[in-house]
């Protein structure tokens, strides 16, 4: 190889590294951001069931009729999303992009990417729990891969693993 390409080879790599440095400044920059959001847009939707729940009946149905139980200015700062702090909405959504089955832990790294809260100690089970509570709208297609059910790919049932019982020695 010609030394003047070795030395633009140096330097692209050079550049590689430093876009890569600043990507990770970048996603740690706006993590705790995306985490802010997620609370504040859970905490909105509890506020507005509360108002729900505090409005008297008859006053509930005239306010839904008329189209004001929520402020034109709630409706813009918060996008369409009926339920975007729901871990199973952040699933479906990250299993959609990917077009294909995901193993669970890259389904649990793709959720920490971005920033999603994790429930309980953010343990792989916790999030098999919610992807099997949810038939509907995620499938099972091997052993610790899920896609969205969308996809139409056929369901594998877990395989009930025998357990080997040990003999005591005498």
């Amino acid at each position: 190889m010609a030394p003047e390409y070795k030395g633009r080879i140096e330097e692209l790599a050079q550049w590689a590294q430093a876009t890569e440095a600043e990507i990770a400044d970048l996603v740690a920059d706006i993590s705790p951001l995306q985490q802010k959001l997620a609370a504040a847009r859970e905490r909105l939707d509890l506020i507005r069931k509360l108002a729900a729940l505090a409005e008297p009946p008859s006053q509930a149905k005239k306010s839904a009729a008329a189209g004001d139980a929520i402020s034109p200015q709630a409706r813009v700062a918060d996008p369409p999303r009926p339920d975007s702090g729901d871990l199973e909405y952040h699933l479906d959504e990250l299993l959609r992009k990917a077009g294909k089955p995901m193993h669970i832990s890259e389904i649990r790294q793709g959720l920490i990417n971005q920033a999603v809260p994790l429930p309980g100690r953010g343990d792989e089970a916790n999030i098999i729990l919610r992807l099997r509570r949810s038939p509907d709208r995620f499938s099972r297609t091997g052993r610790g891969t899920y896609a969205s059910a969308a996809l139409g790919l056929p369901s594998v049932a877990p395989t009930k693993r025998r357990r080997r019982v040990r003999s005591s020695r005498k």
